[in-house]
């Protein structure tokens, strides 16, 4: 299990308590998750057992549709090979990467997650940063969108003042003038 990540445990929480706050609510006594919804967490669980943690890009045509747009601005082009380029870029860095999703809620065709992932150590140059040897965790919230068994469409947030405050890098406290000393 990991160390919770300074308020990335309420998070978590929050997104946990989301959907079982329906159940109180009049008529959702019983919420069961849509068979749709389900068959779309298993796309992502694989995306992210597969892809991510393993470094397998075969299967990249099985769970990615053609048509496949990413809104991620670090992506060096807005499709799939812009994704499996930054996670070979990422997992090349740190290939003892473990990213673990703590939390998530389907809902029609779209998937929330959310990611805390042990890096490991900085093994190569990452975002322009040499390898530091340094262990590095962050944490990420995800937006997928699944249809017809594939992944369409994407919206991410990666904590990369974290990793690159952990690398040494980027010196957070001088930057942000709204944090105090």
């Amino acid at each position: 299990m990991h160390t919770p990540v300074r308020g990335f445990e309420a998070g978590a929480t929050i997104l946990k308590a989301a959907r079982a706050s329906l159940t109180g609510m009049a008529g959702h006594d019983k919420i069961e998750e849509a068979p749709m919804s389900e068959a779309n967490k298993r796309v992502i669980r694989r995306l992210y057992g597969e892809v991510m943690a393993n470094g397998d890009m075969s299967v990249a045509d099985e769970i990615f549709h053609a048509d496949y747009v990413d809104h991620m601005p670090i992506m060096q082009t807005p499709d799939r090979d812009g994704l499996l380029k930054s996670v070979e870029a990422a997992r090349k860095a740190f290939p003892d990467v473990k990213p673990e999703i703590i939390a998530e809620i389907a809902e029609v065709d779209w998937v929330a997650i959310a990611v805390y992932a042990d890096g490991g150590n900085h093994q190569d140059t990452y975002m322009g940063v040499p390898a530091s040897g340094r262990h590095v965790t962050w944490t990420e919230t995800h937006f997928w969108r699944v249809a017809d068994g594939k992944i369409r469409e994407h919206y991410g947030n990666v904590s990369m003042f974290e990793i690159h405050k952990m690398l040494g890098s980027h010196n957070l406290t001088d930057t942000l003038a709204w944090e105090s000393p």
